[in-house]
C-alpha cells in the first residue's frame, strides 16, 4: 500500500467510528498502511481512549448476541459461555494445577572464582546463575 498521509485528526475519529475501531478498515479507506494509522492512534491519547471505547462497545455488543443465543438454546454457546465464564465450577477442558502450599526455593552459588571451568560459562559477571541447573 502506498503511504499516503490521514487527511485530519476529524477524519480519522470519523473512520474509526464507521469501522468499529477497526485499524485495518481505517487503513482501507485511506488506502493506506495499517501501521500508519496505529500510530496515529499511538501518539494521541484521544485517539487511543476513543480506539478503546469503541472495543469495549463491540464486545458489549458481541455478548449481547451471545446471551441472545444463550436464552435460544444454542448449544455451542452455552458450552463456549460455560467453559469461558464458568470454569470455577468445573466446565474446563484442560486440567489447571493449583499448589497446596508455596514454598520458596533458595541457591547458594558460592565463590565463582572457585567454579569449575565449565560450569563458569552459566554466570554471568557477577557469579549469578542465569541458565545453568544441574540434576
Amino acid at each position: 500500500m502506498s503511504r499516503k498521509r490521514i487527511p485530519s485528526k476529524k477524519a480519522l475519529i470519523e473512520a474509526l467510528k464507521e469501522c468499529d475501531g477497526n485499524q485495518a478498515s481505517v487503513a482501507r479507506k485511506f488506502n493506506c498502511s495499517r501501521g500508519l494509522v496505529w500510530q496515529h492512534i499511538e501518539r494521541d491519547p484521544e485517539l487511543r481512549e476513543l480506539t478503546d471505547e469503541l472495543t469495549e462497545t463491540f464486545i458489549d455488543e458481541a455478548e449481547s448476541q451471545l446471551f441472545k443465543l444463550i436464552r435460544e438454546g444454542n448449544p455451542p454457546a452455552i458450552i463456549f459461555f460455560l467453559k469461558t465464564k464458568a470454569r470455577h465450577r468445573g466446565y474446563s477442558e484442560r486440567l489447571e494445577l493449583l499448589p497446596l502450599n508455596r514454598q520458596d526455593i533458595q541457591i547458594e552459588l558460592g565463590n565463582p572464582n572457585e567454579i569449575e571451568n565449565d560450569h563458569a560459562q552459566a554466570l554471568d559477571g557477577h557469579g549469578t546463575a542465569v541458565a545453568l541447573l544441574e540434576q
